[in-house]
């Protein structure tokens, strides 16, 4: 994996969204910097004052959800005076853009006939266009680094 690739290891069919591959508690603190100017930084007690008023977490909790989410290659921490500072690496669009698209290419590399029938047989057209161009990209790539 690049190391600049988000962590994206997990995938929950029956979750919505991006808790497919987020935690309940990464998603919302994920939603709350993509809703604030990215180019401010968010810090831990900006996100804790917020979700306290939700759910009555620990401060300590918040911290370390977000420290994850940098381990994770989601947030940028950059330290200013004491506190830190965080950044999302990638937009909520660039994220979920990286995220269908690893799916993708690892149902394409271990199923690739039943993925094409699949997108194939997708009912809304636009969806299944994207998906196929999507799946060319994969081949591709996937091309171009056997030939390497």
């Amino acid at each position: 994996m690049d190391n600049n690739e988000p962590d994206i290891s997990v995938f929950r069919t029956d979750r919505p969204g991006i808790r497919k591959v987020l935690g309940d508690l990464e998603a919302e603190v994920m939603e709350l910097i993509w809703s604030r100017p990215a180019s401010e930084g968010t810090t831990v007690r900006d996100v804790f004052e917020i979700l306290y008023d939700r759910r009555r977490i620990a401060y300590t909790t918040v911290m370390n959800t977000m420290t994850r989410l940098a381990k994770k290659n989601l947030l940028r921490a950059e330290k200013q005076d004491q506190a830190y500072i965080y950044y999302p690496i990638l937009s909520e669009e660039e994220f979920v853009s990286r995220f269908v698209g690893r799916i993708l290419q690892d149902l394409f590399v271990s199923f690739s006939g039943p993925t094409r029938k699949s997108v194939d047989a997708l009912p809304d057209p636009q969806t299944a266009t994207r998906a196929r161009e999507l799946l060319e990209e994969i081949a591709q790539r996937r091309a171009a680094e056997e030939n390497e």
